[in-house]
């Protein structure tokens, strides 16, 4: 079936570079220290990040995927995100990666700027599932973006400028 975006040049050039490009952070905003980049973990005095955990000072993060679907596009934009947590929701989280029971759904802060769509502070609700992947995160509020909305992120994150998908 025919997207209403297949339109748009911009999305006939994006879909031609390979389609939506998910997006990912290696850590949250605040993070003072050097990313992680390829290293497995990362140790500041007491500070410590990991793929999926974060601890600086007396907060707590997670790592969250978000999707969010794309208006007319049949498409969705994943985003590996993280979300700062209440201490126990982050040590049920540990427990949880240890074998213990499933954490209950909780409510987060978004950790990483997705402008335009959210603002770092924006409310994230985080669902655990039942516990084999990393939680699923909602943004309060949004349920889909505009494709322009999408190119905006991409190039307030450096992942892809409008200019690479001006027609030729």
């Amino acid at each position: 079936m025919a997207s209403p975006l297949d339109l748009d040049p911009r999305w006939r050039a994006l879909t031609e570079r390979g389609g939506v490009i998910d997006l990912g952070f290696d850590h949250p905003s605040d993070w003072p220290h050097a990313p992680r980049e390829e290293a497995p973990f990362v140790k500041a005095g007491a500070d410590q990040l990991a793929s999926e955990l974060c601890r600086t000072g007396d907060r707590r993060f997670l790592r969250a995927s978000l999707s969010l679907p794309i208006r007319g596009a049949e498409d969705a934009l994943g985003v590996a995100l993280w979300a700062e947590v209440p201490q126990a929701v982050f040590y049920a989280y540990v427990d949880l990666l240890d074998g213990g029971p499933v954490p209950e759904d909780s409510l987060a802060t978004l950790a990483n700027d997705l402008t335009p769509v959210a603002m770092a502070g924006a409310p994230v609700h985080l669902a655990f599932g039942d516990g084999s992947e990393r939680p699923a995160a909602t943004l309060e509020g949004i349920a889909e973006i505009s494709f322009d909305a999408l190119l905006d992120l991409y190039e307030a994150s450096g992942t892809l400028g409008r200019s690479a998908l001006k027609p030729s």
